[in-house]
């Protein structure tokens, strides 16, 4: 099943990711709008696994979205391109979000405040296990170059590599554990 949507866009997604029981995974260009990440927050302060990945682009920089909220509840936020991108690099221009492994949103909307002002649209996808697990092959195929994580109460940008060497040393530490870790950073 496939359905599009050309109007209120922010409040489908949001009624989408209302119905995450297990799993969101995002990736999108430009992640600005603060009522579609407080859902997502509050989802994973349920006990539903966040992860987003988003350009590292000055929009992301720059944003009123606070994601020490999602990094504190042991959600993951990540950015793709080089630390001090420029004009020529490659921008990861993706827009899609996988919920429970079940359904996609894809389209042209970013999930940017602005972009509820712009000619949009999504398509949501369920019941369609090939083209899920394509989106869900890309997400996993992901490189992101840096992490966010906490290090004395503030978000620090680090580079992937740092963060996952010492997450894949230790798995099964406690979320206190792991910020002990990264302040050593």
């Amino acid at each position: 099943m496939v359905k599009a949507y050309f109007e209120n866009i922010h409040i489908h997604i949001i009624a989408l990711l209302a119905s995450a029981k297990t799993d969101i995974k995002v990736c999108v260009a430009w992640f600005t709008d603060y009522e579609i990440y407080q859902k997502i927050v509050d989802k994973q302060k349920e006990g539903v696994q966040c992860e987003i990945v988003v350009a590292n682009h000055k929009f992301n920089k720059n944003s009123k979205v606070d994601f020490t909220q999602l990094l504190n509840s042991n959600g993951k936020i990540s950015y793709i391109g080089k630390i001090n991108g420029g004009a020529k690099d490659k921008l990861m221009h993706n827009k899609f979000c996988l919920i429970d492994g079940t359904i996609v949103i894809t389209g042209s909307y970013n999930w940017s405040f602005k972009a509820r002002l712009n000619d949009e649209n999504i398509l949501v996808i369920q019941d369609e296990p090939e083209v899920i697990r394509l989106f869900s092959d890309k997400f996993n195929a992901l490189n992101p170059n840096y992490a966010f994580a906490m290090k004395n109460n503030k978000i620090t940008i680090l580079p992937i590599e740092k963060i996952m060497a010492k997450w894949d040393n230790k798995p099964a530490l406690q979320i206190s554990q792991k910020a002990k870790i990264l302040d050593k950073f």
